[in-house]
């Protein structure tokens, strides 16, 4: 097969980077479902990624009934009572929404993968810190946030901080410079914010994996999060090593593209990569 292909060759496929060949969805299920862990990275808002997330949840459910679980992004860690009490069919959906404060985009991609977790009675681990803390620490540094927390917000934390890895604050640094230039100080509080969201969610798995240890976890974030393995896959293994994972990634490209399999497997971007065209220009709209 050839490595260098047109984004239109490949909308709808999935290449195993292991071995650089297409394969079809119930193979990529079936692969996957051996994993404690599937890592997928996601391009936010776009209607045709997350209606492919909700059917691969919904085949993994087959592959492993009683045994799997879903972990979102979107969900914030304080949001975790609200999520089970929905699951536990004790409020309805509106009143889901309402807590979460839902956004229309939400409401219209995301709610779907929630509804069915609550049918097929799947945990959810609402795994991401709240973003009122994040956005505290960009504003006024770290430390005087966590001098400031209430016993319950640090405790939706791990109890004890790594320090930054240089690899980590290179990833972040490159890819935020790209849209949102940022330097000194500033680049520290940006680059710490990002860091203890990716600790955060990384713990929320660890917990779960200490709790069921032979489940299997759909866990969605943005692509910065899963790609390249930097930040919750490896915050994750650092705390579990045992767990198996698997990353899958999903890429946007346009119809006239080039894309050279070789090199995304040479950066080791994830394990698989199914590939979409550009979301429609009115789905961007949050």
């Amino acid at each position: 097969m050839p490595t260098i292909l047109r984004g239109h060759q490949l909308y709808g496929h999935v290449a195993d980077m292991r071995t650089l060949r297409l394969v079809d969805f119930d193979t990529l299920v079936g692969n996957l479902a051996a994993a404690h862990l599937i890592a997928l990275g996601e391009e936010h808002y776009h209607p045709e990624i997350q209606a492919f997330e909700l059917r691969l949840l919904k085949a993994l459910a087959q592959q492993r009934p009683h045994q799997l679980a879903l972990a979102m992004e979107f969900l914030e860690r304080d949001a975790q009572e609200t999520v089970d009490t929905y699951l536990a069919h004790a409020i309805d959906r509106e009143t889901l929404l309402t807590r979460l404060n839902a956004s229309a985009a939400f409401q219209r991609l995301y709610a779907p993968l929630l509804h069915y977790a609550q049918q097929a009675r799947l945990p959810t681990i609402a795994m991401n810190l709240p973003r009122r803390i994040s956005r505290q620490v960009t504003q006024t540094g770290l430390q005087s946030v966590l001098q400031g927390l209430n016993p319950a917000d640090r405790g939706l934390m791990p109890p004890s901080l790594p320090a930054v890895p240089e690899r980590y604050r290179t990833y972040f640094l490159d890819r935020v410079q790209e849209h949102h230039p940022v330097e000194g100080e500033q680049a520290i509080r940006f680059t710490d914010a990002s860091f203890l969201k990716d600790v955060t969610m990384a713990r929320a798995l660890a917990l779960f994996f200490e709790q069921h240890p032979h489940h299997t976890v759909l866990a969605i974030a943005g692509r910065f999060h899963m790609d390249y393995g930097i930040a919750i896959p490896d915050l994750l293994q650092q705390q579990r090593p045992q767990v198996n994972m698997r990353r899958l990634t999903t890429m946007t490209v346009s119809r006239r593209s080039t894309i050279d399999l070789r090199q995304l497997q040479a950066e080791n971007i994830a394990d698989y990569i199914r590939f979409f065209p550009p979301a429609p220009r009115h789905a961007l709209a949050q």
